[in-house]
This record gives structure tokens, C-alpha cells and sequence, in this order.
């Protein structure tokens, strides 16, 4: 009861600051579902108070609730980190979007701030990564799921013809989106203007993390993203990796449609460019 009776208040508080409310698995976005139905501590396919008092409960030692039911974050440890990740799970599923300037914890793939003009945010990490420096997945430009062979021939919008099927003009948000598919609205591949806002509205530096070799973007409020130097693949081949990196945009390049615009770093500088799009690109998606 002591312990209870300390952590209302600051509950209160945190309720009070995310502006939460009770809600259903079905209303919360793909990418995090997992983490969601770990904060269902109770086991009622709700996500809400109750959840909170059940985890209070176990650090008072007064419910036969597991430790390890009640340790939705984790770390090991049952505390006021569990709380603020079913309050973090409550907001996102109501549409209360929680983002960070880096990332808080190992539970990827965060909402991350960059303070742009357009109010845009990049996620953390890459499509099919379970970290920041984690290459991921590799998709050819249209396509939402990797293959083991990327070239004309592979492609799926690559006809008998020897030309490219027209898939629009910029894929964003759309069946052809890698972020989308994999991730859930409101993810989706950056356009070519978001990757100007990127590059015109951050510094940047090559960098090491965790032993990968990339490029971090700072933004104005602090905020900053690691893009990993993952290279690209043709044929059966891994080219470039840990010196460049290529990450897809939705905007294809019209003036030539056989191929699309991207984001590309190396140690030199970061800038656009545009691609073959059979080829496979890392894709770091924005909401």
C-alpha cells in the first residue's frame, strides 16, 4: 500500500502530460503491436489504468501477477519504466504521437524529432533493422519484401518489353510503399522533398556507432538520426558496404523512369541522387 500510495501522484502526472485514454489493440499501428499486447498486463485486450495499478500491484508485492508479465519493458526490473511504457503504448494507440529527439530505450523502431520545418519525423532505424546501425532489409523501388537477386529481370515492374512499368509518380503511402507494407500507416518512404528538408535543415557527420560506419543528421533541437552505410545490392552482390549508403525515396525520377531518387552519404558528403530502380536500397522511413 506504501508503495502505492508514492507512485499515484506521479502517475497522475504522466497521464495528466500525455493526455492518454483507454483503447484496443485493433486501434494501435503495426509497428508496435508487440510491445502493446506486452502492456496488457492483465490479460483483459485492453491496454489502459488498469494495466498500471496491476503493475504497481507486483511492485507492491500484493498481486500474483508474474514479474515477468509485468516487466513490459523488459530491463528486468519492475518499476516506473514499465508504467511510462504502457502510458508511451496508450498514447500511440489513440493517435497522441510520442516521438524523441534519440532514442530511450532498446525498443525499436522510435519516432525521432529533428525539429524540421515541416514537422516531419524520421524513424530510428531502417526497414527490417532491430537497431539504429543495423543494415535491414534491401527492397528494389516499388517492391515490399527482399529477394536474394536484384536486377531488371528480378524486377516486378520490369516487363517483357525490356521497359519499366509505370507505378506513379511518387509511391508514398501507397501498395507499392516498402515503409507502409512492413510498418503500418502513417510510415512511409521519404519523398524527395523530405530528403531536401533532411539535408538542408540538419548537419551532418560520418561517424562510427556500435562499430558501423554511417552518417548522423543533427538536427536544430538536438535531435539526430544514424544512417547506417549499409551499400546497395545488384545481382546476387553486397556493394559499398560501410562506405556508402543509399536509401530510397517514394518520388521517382521522371525524367528518366527507369530509375528513382534517393538519399546517398558517404564519408565525403550527404546528397540525392537517382538509381536503377531494380536495385536494392536500404528504405528509413518518416511519418
Amino acid at each position: 500500500m506504501k508503495t502505492t500510495c508514492l507512485l499515484l501522484p506521479a502517475i497522475t502526472l504522466l497521464l495528466m502530460a500525455s493526455s492518454v485514454h483507454c483503447a484496443t489493440a485493433k486501434t494501435l499501428q503495426m509497428y508496435n503491436a508487440i510491445d502493446y499486447m506486452r502492456c496488457d498486463v492483465n490479460g483483459d485486450g485492453v491496454v489502459d489504468v488498469a494495466d498500471i495499478a496491476t503493475v504497481i500491484s507486483v511492485m507492491a508485492e500484493s498481486t500474483e501477477v508474474s514479474l515477468t508479465k509485468a516487466d513490459v519493458n523488459g530491463d528486468s526490473t519492475v518499476d516506473v519504466a514499465d508504467i511510462a511504457t504502457i502510458i508511451t503504448a496508450m498514447a500511440e494507440a489513440t493517435g497522441n504521437e510520442i516521438s524523441y529527439t534519440s532514442c530511450p530505450d532498446d525498443h525499436h523502431p522510435h519516432i525521432i524529432d529533428l525539429g524540421l520545418p515541416s514537422g516531419t519525423k524520421w524513424a530510428c532505424c531502417n526497414v527490417g533493422a532491430s537497431t539504429p546501425e543495423e543494415y535491414g532489409n534491401y527492397y528494389a523501388w516499388g517492391e515490399t519484401s527482399p529477394k536474394s537477386m536484384y536486377d531488371e529481370y528480378t524486377y516486378q515492374y520490369y516487363n517483357s518489353n525490356s521497359s519499366y512499368i509505370n507505378i506513379g509518380s511518387d509511391i508514398a503511402g501507397t501498395g507499392y510503399d516498402a515503409a507502409t507494407a512492413n510498418w503500418g500507416a502513417p510510415w512511409r518512404m521519404p519523398s524527395l522533398t523530405q530528403i531536401q528538408e533532411l539535408l538542408n535543415n540538419t548537419t551532418s557527420t560520418w561517424t562510427t556507432q556500435n562499430g558501423v560506419n554511417g552518417r548522423k543528421f543533427t538536427g536544430s533541437n538536438g535531435g539526430s538520426v544514424f544512417l547506417p552505410a549499409a551499400g546497395y545490392r545488384w545481382g546476387g552482390e553486397l556493394y559499398f558496404a560501410g562506405s556508402d549508403g543509399y536509401f530510397w525515396s517514394s518520388t521517382l525520377y521522371e525524367s528518366y523512369p527507369s530509375r528513382a531518387c534517393s538519399l546517398y552519404c558517404y564519408s565525403g558528403y550527404a546528397n540525392w541522387n537517382y538509381y536503377y530502380r531494380s536495385s536494392g536500397q536500404s528504405v528509413r522511413p518518416v511519418r
